[in-house]
């Protein structure tokens, strides 16, 4: 039967954000300590099947409620947007085991840094969503667009400092550009919830 759920939507957002800050450790203290990689690629995978599955429980619920909360639309493209964070710090951590990476770049850690930092705020601006709080949201979204930019200040670092040093091996720098875009995605995919959230809000304010 087709009923009104008012905050089931909520609460499972809340789950999935979560869920990607938890990955987002688990992949900076990988990163700081880089040791016993298939055992902490598991686990970020874990994480990431996790998220599946809450993404999975939103769209039932998305099909079996008539009274959204939020626009349809709104509830579908916000919970794959959080899922594709999860989704690209799972493919880094794999692509990291599988081209064997050694030793990553200091700036591989920062940039994991500023994705904990990310998901940080993001928890707090996925819970404005039940007040619709324009004012708050917009103190979120400001910030975690300043760490947006601190990771692409970063990244254009690592990729620069990749491409330009000597007698670097190609196969390697390939390798390793790869993961360095990959991680720039997840900052990106960190900007797009809040932009979402921010288009949310004054949608319904």
């Amino acid at each position: 039967m087709l009923k009104s759920k008012k905050h089931i939507f909520f609460d499972l957002f809340e789950q999935q954000i979560a869920n990607v800050h938890k990955g987002t450790h688990l992949f900076y203290e990988m990163i700081g300590n880089y040791q016993d990689l298939e055992s902490k690629v598991k686990e970020i995978k874990s994480v990431e099947k996790e998220g599946d599955e809450i993404v999975r429980r939103i769209m039932n619920e998305l099909n079996s409620t008539f009274i959204t909360p939020l626009e349809r639309e709104d509830i579908h493209q916000l919970a794959h947007t959080m899922d594709s964070m999860i989704d690209y710090i799972d493919g880094v951590a794999d692509r990291m085991y599988l081209y064997q990476v050694r030793q990553p770049d200091p700036r591989v850690l920062a940039q994991a840094n500023i994705l904990v930092k990310c998901s940080a705020k993001l928890i707090e601006l996925i819970r404005t969503l039940r007040k619709l709080d324009h004012q708050v949201v917009s103190k979120y979204a400001a910030e975690i667009k300043e760490l947006e930019h601190e990771s692409d200040s970063n990244y254009r670092k690592m990729v620069s400092d990749l491409l330009n040093a000597p007698n670097a091996d190609p196969i390697e720098a390939i390798k390793l550009k790869e993961i360095y875009d990959k991680l720039e995605d997840c900052a990106d995919f960190a900007e797009d919830v809040s932009n979402l959230v921010e288009g949310i809000v004054l949608k319904n304010a």
